[in-house]
């Protein structure tokens, strides 16, 4: 598994976060087409390059009684490579994240033709520096500086930026989709805005979505690992990814979306 097709839950995971201060989110269960972008890229004669890519992508975000937010996450993705070799790929991320955004538990689990690659349960706290531990494995702890954030830290300056006049954000973020790294992400906010034209939105949804553009690197690296181009509303919710990866690009459109309630009395 290329570290490139678990990126995607970064944006996801961070889009789906909550801000207090911001327009409420919305509890949601939401379904997305994934498709193969058309690349003008030049293709290099004996290397091996995806020519067909289908598969869907399944988000559940619930706002756990104002306590927490819990995200069930699944990307199934079936890939074709200029050979006719096909493959299928599965990632299945969970979350649930303090509404302080104190700390937050993961579980990432990655599937290469119903092979488990990897399973990786993870314990991330905010204390001075950013801490993660492993539990049941002997991994050792991560300690990151004071200035790695949690993703709903890093949604909260991207969603209160939305209609400013600032055009650009960088952070350090960890998300556990890479469990030893955090990702430097640089956001570049547009003017362009897109209205959900193909299917019907929930009422309490706001159909006015913005382009914006994220950069993702590691490691002290000049040239980004992996790059998306988003439309998002003020509620963190996307209708449109774009991932484009080194090779090859993956669209994602909003296939149906739900809204959940729920009873906290």
């Amino acid at each position: 598994m290329s570290t490139s097709r678990i990126i995607f839950f970064s944006l996801a995971l961070t889009l789906i976060s909550f801000n207090v201060n911001a327009t409420k989110l919305l509890s949601y269960q939401s379904e997305y087409e994934i498709s193969l972008a058309n690349s003008e890229k030049i293709r290099l004669p004996g290397k091996t390059y995806v020519d067909e890519a289908s598969g869907q992508l399944f988000i559940d975000w619930i706002n756990n009684c104002k306590n927490s937010w819990v995200s069930n996450q699944r990307m199934m993705t079936r890939f074709i490579n200029s050979h006719g070799v096909g493959t299928v790929s599965e990632i299945n991320y969970s979350i649930n994240e303090k509404a302080d955004g104190s700390d937050m538990d993961f579980v990432l689990e990655v599937k290469e033709d119903a092979e488990l690659v990897e399973r990786v349960y993870g314990e991330a706290k905010i204390n001075n520096n950013l801490i993660v531990k492993f539990p049941q494995t002997d991994k050792e702890n991560l300690n990151f500086s004071d200035d790695v954030v949690f993703p709903h830290q890093f949604l909260e300056e991207i969603i209160s930026n939305l209609y400013s006049k600032k055009r650009m954000i960088t952070k350090k973020v960890y998300e556990g989709t890479i469990p030893d790294k955090f990702f430097n992400i640089s956001v570049f906010l547009t003017d362009q805005i897109i209205r959900e034209s193909d299917i019907k939105l929930p009422k309490k949804i706001n159909n006015k979505f913005k382009k914006i553009r994220m950069s993702y690197y590691q490691d002290n690296q000049q040239t980004p690992i992996f790059e998306q181009t988003v439309n998002l509303n003020d509620q963190g919710i996307a209708n449109f990814f774009r991932y484009d990866y080194a090779d090859y690009s993956l669209i994602l459109k909003l296939k149906k979306i739900n809204l959940v309630n729920l009873d906290c009395d």
